[in-house]
């Protein structure tokens, strides 16, 4: 386990220090899982009052695809691993131990193929309870307590900066498993109520309507992560999952420019991510996820057509 003597106890995060990509996966023929042939998929819809040549005007369209991505968490070479911000709560103290990572996000198939389409930055946290010391720069002991446990449902949090002018505070909480990991199946999503759904049905059809070009994955994107477990046949697993929507303990917040309040405002996210072995759960080198974005859009001059925006892929470490 790297740098073991930074993390507190029970740390989650420690297995993703370092730099993962797209790579062929074992088991599997054909590249599958490495860049040119990911097991990945992104269903992402647009607000487009104009139509495309030769189409209907739905007032949306689709940029579906397959993408592959490099994902660096720090290391100590930049940044200390994890680093702890502690939060003071008058009487005890609660610890914020954070990793930090940058994003980036290639087109795997279609007219922009290798071009970037997505990069992000932001913070896993893992939330600890403590005493809380007395004074600005702990000389004089500690406050005497009592020191209530972090809510296990609220034990973690992403904070994620998209460029698109997206802030994102999502809670969660994680679980260890034996054996390999069900992922469900991904909600079919389609258009909500009062608009067509044509695009998340139609074939791929010209040049001019590059939209769709995997309905099966369109109807089902976790589908590729469904494909990549069965290729890395894990035996052990980390699961951790967050939601801006409120638990019992707490809720997450979205903010957006003001552009994109009136235009595709996004008003929920949760994700779930699978940490994979194959030795028992002594190294963890596969990572899969699954995040869903709710985005309000204005359709035909309409705000509130509420759409998910679905990505999905597995990783490896290098």
């Amino acid at each position: 386990m790297p740098y073991s003597s930074n993390f507190p106890p029970n740390y989650p995060f420690q297995h993703l220090v370092g730099r993962w990509t797209n790579r062929p996966l074992p088991n599997g023929s054909n590249n599958e899982g490495g860049q040119s042939n990911p097991l990945s998929y992104n269903v992402m819809p647009l607000p487009q009052n104009s139509p495309q040549p030769n189409q209907p005007n739905y007032g949306y369209i689709l940029k579906n695809f397959t993408y592959y991505e490099t994902v660096q968490f720090n290391d100590r070479s930049a940044v200390a691993t994890p680093v702890n911000a502690p939060n003071r709560g008058g009487n005890y103290t609660q610890n914020s131990f954070a990793l930090f990572y940058d994003q980036q996000v290639h087109f795997a198939e279609g007219p922009a193929v290798e071009q970037i389409v997505h990069e992000e930055n932001g913070a896993w946290l893992y939330l600890t309870t403590a005493a809380q010391t007395i004074g600005p720069y702990s000389k004089n002991g500690t406050e005497p307590g009592p020191v209530p446990p972090q809510p296990e449902d609220i034990e973690i949090a992403k904070q994620i900066a998209v460029p698109h002018g997206n802030s994102i505070l999502a809670l969660g909480s994680v679980t260890h498993g034996t054996g390999s990991p069900v992922i469900p199946d991904t909600p079919p999503p389609f258009a909500p109520p009062g608009l067509d759904s044509a695009p998340f049905e139609e074939l791929l059809n010209s040049a001019d309507n590059y939209q769709n070009p995997q309905p099966e994955l369109t109807r089902n994107p976790n589908k590729a992560l469904q494909q990549a477990v069965e290729l890395i046949r894990p035996n052990a697993y980390i699961h951790w999952r967050v939601t801006t929507k409120p638990l019992p303990s707490g809720k997450g917040i979205v903010t957006n420019i003001p552009f994109e309040q009136r235009r595709a405002n996004v008003d929920d996210y949760e994700a779930d991510y699978w940490l994979l072995s194959t030795d028992g759960g002594e190294t963890f080198p596969f990572l899969s996820y699954s995040q869903s974005i709710f985005m309000s859009l204005t359709i035909h001059d309409k705000p509130g057509y509420l759409f998910p925006h679905v990505t999905c892929n597995t990783v490896t470490k290098l």
